[in-house]
C-alpha cells in the first residue's frame, strides 16, 4: 500500500506540470492533485487490494486521481 501511495502522489506532480504548469505557481493544484491521487489509491485499495501491487493500475490510479482532483477543483472554483 506505501508503495501506492508513494507512486500515486510522484504521479500528482507529474500531472499538474503537464496539466496546469509551474508548481510554484500553482501550489493549490498540487496540493489538490495529491488529494485526489491520495484518495484515489485508497478507494481502490478499498474496493480491489490485489491490485495494490499491480504496477499498471497504480500508475492509471495515481494519473486519474491526481485528475480528478484538480478537475474537482476547478469545478468548485467555477461555482464561486
Amino acid at each position: 500500500m506505501s508503495d501506492l501511495l508513494l507512486s500515486a502522489v510522484f504521479t500528482a506532480f507529474t500531472m499538474v506540470r503537464v496539466i496546469k504548469g509551474s508548481w510554484l505557481r500553482n501550489p493549490q493544484y498540487l496540493a489538490t492533485g495529491i488529494l485526489g491521487a491520495i484518495v484515489g489509491a485508497l478507494l481502490l485499495h478499498a474496493y480491489w487490494p490485489a491490485y495494490d501491487d499491480d504496477f499498471i493500475i497504480g500508475g492509471v490510479t495515481g494519473i486519474f486521481g491526481s485528475w480528478a482532483g484538480m478537475a474537482l477543483f476547478d469545478a468548485i472554483l467555477g461555482m464561486a
